[in-house]
């Protein structure tokens, strides 16, 4: 009986946050957290879905599909079997014969088991993977022939529509197209990517898992993606040769701040300063690259410095982190060896990415642990974090 077997990471994000819905270069990679599916041929002639951590089941004919009112995971598994299917109706293949569906029948009835070790609601794109993988699957289960970068942009469509998360496609991207031991330039406007070594020369990545995740996460990511679009409209009116963020200078910036609010120029601002840290991000990798331990050890506390710098922008100016989050970040970087620390995601809870020197001794996080405890009644989790390649069948 066929089988096939799919492996989906999350990812992390260096620098870049919030940028890939505004015109900027994103730098994302994949990490050994990972959503794993099975797909097994059946006699049935249902498809059924089997999500294993939270032992939950969902059986549908695939015909009946778009009337089923969905919610959670359903929705994302939903979205991704509609819109997979819904081009090929007038290819060669064959068909089961009711009008609304497009599933080859020659393989017979379809069976997935899918589960996770990406941390739900850590910032790590869980919702990323569950896509990238089930698409993934799909496409190779049934010889759809569609590319990675067609199958990351279905799956941020999914995002759009099915769960309401008017996403950009960096997270995608990270899960489908990352490389062992690298990181991702994402350019978000021309979809180029391009893969570059960040040799980590006496130093570490790795996360602090708040365990909180505020309900106004996703209202608040689409308040601010609004936001800028609406900014967006009126620069380029004020700018007309404009073509991005990117390539906005201050002065004209001080022209555009002049039509926005007081909070939307606030947004703009972390933007903008963004999108220049990860240009000297770009500067220091290669620096890092072509010179000795000593130089790189320099060009690493420059990244930790500009680490430091987005999460005070996501804190002060974008407004997407918490209390939690803030006491975390503000007690680890008081530690000599820790060199930068950040929220990471949409905002609102979920982790810190850590940079910090390989000597960094992590017995030293029991009193953190203890503090954050007394203080917010949670244990923050450590999670060491590895690079590795994207969405491929084991």
């Amino acid at each position: 009986m066929k089988k096939l077997q799919i492996s989906a990471p999350g990812r992390i994000n260096l620098l870049g946050e919030h940028l890939d819905y505004n015109h900027g270069i994103v730098l994302p990679a994949a990490i050994d957290r990972y959503f794993e599916f099975d797909f097994e041929a059946t006699d049935l002639p249902s498809i059924e879905i089997n999500a294993l951590d939270i032992h939950e089941s969902w059986d549908f004919e695939f015909s009946q599909l778009n009337a089923l009112q969905t919610s959670g995971w359903r929705s994302y598994v939903k979205g991704i079997f509609m819109l997979l299917f819904e081009d090929y109706s007038a290819k060669n293949i064959s068909f089961d014969g009711a009008s609304s569906s497009y599933v080859p029948t020659s393989l017979g009835g379809l069976r997935i088991h899918f589960k996770s070790t990406i941390p739900i609601g850590a910032g790590l794109s869980s919702s990323a993977a569950l896509c990238c993988g089930l698409a993934f699957g799909l496409n190779e289960w049934f010889g759809l022939g569609k590319s990675r970068i067609e199958l990351a942009l279905l799956a941020q469509q999914t995002e759009h529509q099915f769960a309401g998360v008017k996403c950009g496609l960096m997270d995608q991207v990270a899960s489908l197209f990352g490389k062992k031991a690298h990181l991702l330039a994402f350019d978000c406007l021309n979809q180029q990517i391009t893969a570059f070594q960040l040799p980590l020369l006496g130093v570490q990545l790795f996360l602090i898992d708040s365990k909180v995740k505020h309900n106004l996460a996703e209202s608040a990511y689409n308040e601010r993606r609004n936001q800028l679009e609406k900014a967006w409209i009126l620069a380029k009116d004020t700018v007309p040769d404009l073509k991005s963020w990117r390539d906005l200078n201050e002065a004209q910036l001080k022209v555009v701040f002049t039509h926005l609010d007081v909070s939307t120029q606030k947004r703009l601002r972390y933007i903008i300063d963004e999108i220049n840290r990860v240009k000297e991000v770009q500067v220091l990798a290669l620096e890092i690259s072509v010179n000795s331990q000593h130089s790189a050890t320099q060009a690493y506390r420059k990244l930790g410095a500009l680490i430091n710098q987005t999460h005070e922008g996501l804190r002060d100016l974008y407004e997407v982190s918490c209390e939690e989050i803030d006491f975390l970040q503000a007690n680890l970087i008081k530690q000599p060896e820790i060199l930068g620390a950040r929220m990471m995601g949409g905002g609102f809870g979920g982790c810190l990415l850590v940079l910090a020197q390989d000597s960094f001794d992590f017995n030293r996080l029991k009193s953190l642990s203890t503090a954050y405890h007394a203080q917010f009644g949670s244990t923050p989790a450590l999670e060491r974090i590895a690079l590795v390649d994207g969405v491929r069948v084991l």
